[in-house]
């Protein structure tokens, strides 16, 4: 292990040499010519290659959409959820994301400092129509708790959307509701349209404001801060048309018993 004398210091990778800083003082290491992995270690470094792909496209889809201030640990965080969710698939040798597994990332605190039961003193409840309509309804509330400098508090409803093969997301938001802070309020909905062929990860956030000379302020304290997991959502099944072939004649069975008549026989080939 070298160390970096000189008067212009660097951390990261230089041709075949590596700087590093390790307390007040940068140090200098090769890069080895051969890495040597196991067969285990490979398996983790794919499965956490998944997860760090699903997170990114998650925080990215959610840019511009929340109010919370910027979290330094969010990154490792999600990743460590996600990689969760991934290996609790034991039926492929391969770890996938099971859609009935992200059921793990309820309670999942974008803000880790203060979570909804902080702020919030009932519990909402999550509905999804034919539609596809995700509705949040909050109960109403004699009390909350808010920051104590807020004259306001804003709620709203944020919905993450995972594709397909959970390697991309979008998301979209809700219209906020603007509470009077220290008042009771009524009960309330918050609606979102949703994509029926993706897993709805449903995010409620909590900010408090302040107004002064007419216009909002958000205070930054992020004990009174929150954006948590109320729900996530599996797809909604859609009825799949299947064709079957009975030499020149074409069935089509859209969830239907197959009709059954007398004398027919149904050839189907064997696997090999």
């Amino acid at each position: 292990m070298g160390t970096q004398t000189g008067i212009l210091k660097f951390t990261g990778r230089l041709g075949n040499v590596i700087g590093y800083r390790v307390g007040g003082k940068y140090h200098l290491r090769t890069m080895p010519e051969q890495v040597r992995q196991s067969p285990r270690s490979k398996a983790s470094s794919r499965q956490f290659g998944k997860a760090s792909k699903l997170g990114a496209a998650m925080r990215h889809a959610l840019t511009g959409l929340t109010d919370i201030p910027h979290e330094s640990t969010l990154v490792n965080r999600l990743n460590k959820a996600l990689l969760g969710v991934l290996r609790e698939d034991d039926l492929h040798r391969t770890k996938r994301f099971i859609p009935r597994h992200t059921q793990g990332l309820t309670g999942f605190c974008l803000t880790p400092h203060a979570g909804l039961s902080r702020l919030l003193t009932v519990t909402p409840d999550i509905s999804r129509d034919n539609d596809g309509i995700i509705t949040v309804s909050i109960p109403a509330m004699e009390t909350f708790n808010s920051n104590p400098q807020a004259t306001h508090l804003s709620i709203k409803a944020v919905v993450v959307n995972i594709h397909h093969g959970c390697t991309a997301a979008d998301a979209i938001t809700s219209e906020p509701v603007l509470l009077e802070a220290g008042r009771p309020s009524d009960a309330f909905t918050l609606q979102v349209p949703a994509q029926p062929d993706a897993i709805s990860c449903v995010l409620l956030e909590v900010i408090s404001l302040r107004m002064e000379n007419g216009r909002m302020y958000q205070l930054q304290n992020r004990k009174y801060t929150a954006a948590e997991v109320i729900a996530v959502l599996p797809p909604q099944q859609e009825p799949r048309a299947i064709t079957y072939s009975w030499d020149a004649m074409q069935v089509q069975y859209h969830n239907h018993p197959i009709p059954c008549l007398p004398g027919m026989i149904i050839h189907s080939p064997q696997r090999e």
